[in-house]
């Protein structure tokens, strides 16, 4: 059984960056949704990218290039 609602961006945006909701979980009925909802998703993963990258110390980071 699916549900069809309606988020505002951001919360959906808030809801990536907290990891509890992945864009493979649902799909977009319209072309505008998709592209919206691939943009927030791109943009998520690389804020996490970037935490990740920040919080690496600089002596392991080192090692590994």
């Amino acid at each position: 059984m699916s549900i069809q609602i309606e988020i505002d961006k951001e919360k959906l945006m808030e809801l990536f960056e907290l990891g509890v909701l992945c864009a493979a979980d649902f799909r977009c009925l319209t072309a505008d949704s998709k592209q919206t909802v691939s943009k927030l998703c791109l943009t998520s993963c690389s804020k996490r990218l970037q935490t990740a990258a920040a919080t690496i110390p600089i002596s392991i980071h080192k090692q590994t290039h």
